[in-house]
């Protein structure tokens, strides 16, 4: 239920970052002369996630995640206009959401392989991707504009398992019972909105919905991170 309230919060959150962006941007497009332009040649972005696990890993996994992205690229295309326009980038980008397992699918791991988790008392999810993603962005002024991107590219999706022991000066109270791991490709689609205050230059603010849909043996694998960074 607590992950189901954060959930909650954050798509809020999101939403109300979305609006306020806009709001402002319209606001004080008049004063924007002075502003660096809107889109760059070049781009890189940071930012931290919550994700939300969907198709068949949604039972396995409590209901938020954490995680970070980060990304780069350059302009294939960009509008004429310095404050409005199109603009086409290429860009890579690089994943890692975390779950937390939850007890019913920990106790049916524990069961199909008593022998090595008998005495698993916790166990995590990791997903890792990597992305080449052609992306388009619209640009309402110098400070506010959207994008959309999608792409393809490497999904690991990896479980680990943990298990009690006593604490002592060599070794925690927590010991890995056992990893796994499986790789295969991986489609994803996504759109944000960037927001440039004044004071932090030829920088923007963005916030992001993106969905990761993995591929063979990794196809019951769906995220949606909700992401808020930092963007050159």
């Amino acid at each position: 239920m607590a992950y189901q309230k954060l959930s909650s919060c954050a798509l809020v959150a999101v939403a109300a970052l979305l609006l306020l962006f806009g709001i402002d941007g319209s606001a004080q497009e008049s004063s924007d002369n002075q502003q660096p332009p809107h889109d760059h040649s070049c781009t890189v972005d940071a930012a931290g996630a919550f994700a939300l696990p969907k198709g068949k890993d949604e039972q396995n996994f409590d209901k938020l995640g954490w995680g970070l992205q980060a990304g780069g690229g350059f302009a294939v295309t960009r509008s004429d206009e310095p404050d409005r326009g199109n603009s086409w980038y290429m860009t890579g980008n690089f994943m890692y959401e975390k779950f937390k397992a939850n007890a019913a699918a920990l106790l049916a791991a524990e069961k199909a392989n008593h022998t090595q988790l008998a005495n698993a008392t916790a166990a995590h999810g990791g997903f890792t991707t990597v992305t080449l993603d052609p992306t388009f962005r619209h640009a309402f002024s110098r400070r506010f504009g959207f994008y959309g991107s999608g792409g393809f590219g490497w999904l690991r999706r990896g479980i680990g398992f943990n298990g009690a022991n006593p604490a002592t000066l060599l070794l925690s109270g927590s010991i890995s019972l056992d990893r796994l791991a499986s790789n295969s490709g991986v489609f994803d689609l996504g759109g944000g909105t960037n927001f440039g205050p004044r004071k932090i230059g030829g920088f923007m603010l963005f916030a992001e919905a993106r969905v990761y849909r993995g591929l063979a043996i990794n196809n019951a694998s769906t995220l949606v991170p909700l992401s808020l960074g930092l963007r050159w």
